[in-house]
C-alpha cells in the first residue's frame, strides 16, 4: 500500500539487475516489516477505538439506568402524590357526607321530638276532654238518680194517698194517671 516509504520504492527501481537477488529478499523483509509495524498500529488504533466505543456504550447505560432510576423515582412519587391526593379526596368527602348524615339524623330526632311533644298534648288535651265529660256524665247521673229519687218518692206518696173514690186495688199506672190529673 502507501504506508512504504518514497525511498525504498526509489531504490528498488534504480537499482541493477544483477544484484537484485539480495536486494529484494531485503525489500521484501523491509515489506514485511513495514506491514506488521502497520498491522499493530492498525491493531492498536482498533483497541484504542474498541475502549473508546466500550467506554462510550458503558457511560451511555450508566446514564440510561440513571434516567430510568430517575424516572421510575418520578412516576412512584406521582403515584404517591395521586394515592395521597385522592385518599384525601375520599376523605373530605366521606367527612362531608358524615357531616350531612349526622345534620340529618339531628333534624330527624328533633322532627320526632316535636310531634312526640304534639302527641302528648294531643293525649293530654283528650285525656282532660274524657275528664271533663266524665264529670258531666258523673253530674247527668246524679242528676237522673235524684230525678229518680224524686220520682220513687212522688210515687210512692201518690201510692201511699189513697185517692176517694178509687178502689184500693187500683195499678199504679191508674195511680199515676191520678197524679197527673191533679
Amino acid at each position: 500500500m502507501h504506508d512504504h516509504p518514497k525511498g525504498e520504492t526509489g531504490a528498488v527501481t534504480a537499482a541493477p539487475r544483477g544484484s537484485g537477488d539480495v536486494d529484494v529478499g531485503g525489500k521484501v523483509n523491509a515489506i514485511i516489516e513495514a506491514a506488521e509495524t502497520a498491522a499493530d498500529e492498525i491493531m492498536r488504533k482498533a483497541e484504542r477505538e474498541a475502549a473508546a466505543r466500550i467506554e462510550e456504550l458503558t457511560r451511555e447505560a450508566a446514564e440510561a439506568r440513571a434516567d430510568a432510576d430517575t424516572y421510575a423515582r418520578d412516576i412512584t412519587d406521582a403515584a404517591d402524590s395521586y394515592g395521597t391526593q385522592h385518599r384525601r379526596t375520599v376523605e373530605e368527602e366521606a367527612r362531608a357526607l358524615l357531616a350531612d348524615a349526622e345534620t340529618k339524623s339531628k333534624e330527624m330526632l328533633e322532627e320526632a321530638n316535636q310531634k312526640s311533644e304534639e302527641l302528648e298534648r294531643d293525649v293530654v288535651g283528650r285525656h282532660e276532654t274524657l275528664q271533663r265529660e266524665a264529670k258531666m256524665l258523673e253530674e247527668r247521673k246524679k242528676q237522673v238518680l235524684e230525678s229518680l229519687r224524686d220520682l220513687a218518692a212522688q210515687l210512692q206518696d201518690a201510692l201511699s194517698e189513697e185517692p176517694q173514690g178509687v178502689p184500693q186495688s187500683e195499678s199504679l199506672v191508674d195511680a199515676l194517671e191520678v197524679q197527673r190529673n191533679r
